[in-house]
């Protein structure tokens, strides 16, 4: 088996990232590397932990999912990064693809669809929950 998949979760709620961290651990093909509950600290630990992976929300105190985007684009190229929020407007949708997000996804996606669209991210590919798609097309 090749090395895990390096993982760090940044989102202001504990209890979401405590739940997104079981999940993933489920997986021997998945390592939550590290936290942070603000973009500030999730920029400082992409710094130190060199993740694989940043599943990254949208709408935090402080330094913005879209603010922190930048930085870890800027400080760790070769790491992708994933929004996964609540918000469906487009123009948050639009304004994270162009900030250089791998992808973005819903909140309420499918345990499945999720480990999925991580897999596929660490490919280099681009994933975008389907109802977010459609507002991509019409867009």
């Amino acid at each position: 088996m090749s090395n895990p998949l390096r993982i760090l979760l940044v989102d202001d709620h504990t209890l979401f990232r405590s739940g997104i961290r079981l999940l993933l651990q489920r997986n021997a093909d998945f390592e939550v590397v590290g936290e942070a509950a603000d973009g500030l600290d999730g920029v400082k630990r992409a710094r130190e932990l060199a993740p694989d992976i940043v599943l990254l929300d949208l709408n935090m105190p402080g330094l913005s999912g879209l603010e922190a985007l930048q930085l870890i684009r800027q400080d760790r190229p070769g790491c992708h990064v994933v929004l996964l929020t609540v918000s469906e407007e487009s123009d948050d949708l639009m304004a994270a693809l162009q900030g250089g997000a791998d992808g973005y996804l819903l909140k309420n996606i499918e345990t499945d669809t999720l480990i999925e669209a991580i897999r596929k991210a660490a490919q280099g590919e681009s994933v975008v929950s389907q109802q977010m798609t459609a507002k991509l097309i019409q867009g």
